[in-house]
């Protein structure tokens, strides 16, 4: 993977949270395009949280959709360490990366 795809990449993550709720399969789809087949669980898992601290430092937050039509998405309340244990230890317990809608979602309030 090289850092010029990885940039390039998260800029794409980042503008997307900026305009709409990021779900997790397309973080999910980003690491696989970046790493490629064949890419072991660990080598997936970091890359995640690689990006979703790189997000989380650029403004975007995980949090949940509700059906409130006046509070539609509810930002987790944690920090940045937080917010990646969580996302960790949550993915771990899938054993797989995440479709949209298994752990949060994402966007930049």
């Amino acid at each position: 993977m090289s850092e010029e795809a990885y940039r390039r990449e998260l800029e794409y993550l980042s503008q997307y949270a900026h305009d709409d709720w990021l779900g997790f399969s397309v973080v999910s789809g980003a690491v696989g395009s970046l790493l490629g087949r064949g890419a072991t669980f660990e080598e997936q898992m970091g890359l995640l949280l690689r990006i979703v601290a790189d997000l989380y430092d650029a403004g975007t937050r995980p949090g949940d959709l509700t059906e409130s039509a006046q509070d539609p998405f509810l930002p987790w309340n944690s920090d940045g360490a937080g917010a990646l244990a969580r996302i960790a230890a949550e993915v771990d317990a899938h054993s797989r990366l995440p479709d949209s809608g298994d752990i949060c979602w994402f966007t930049a309030p």
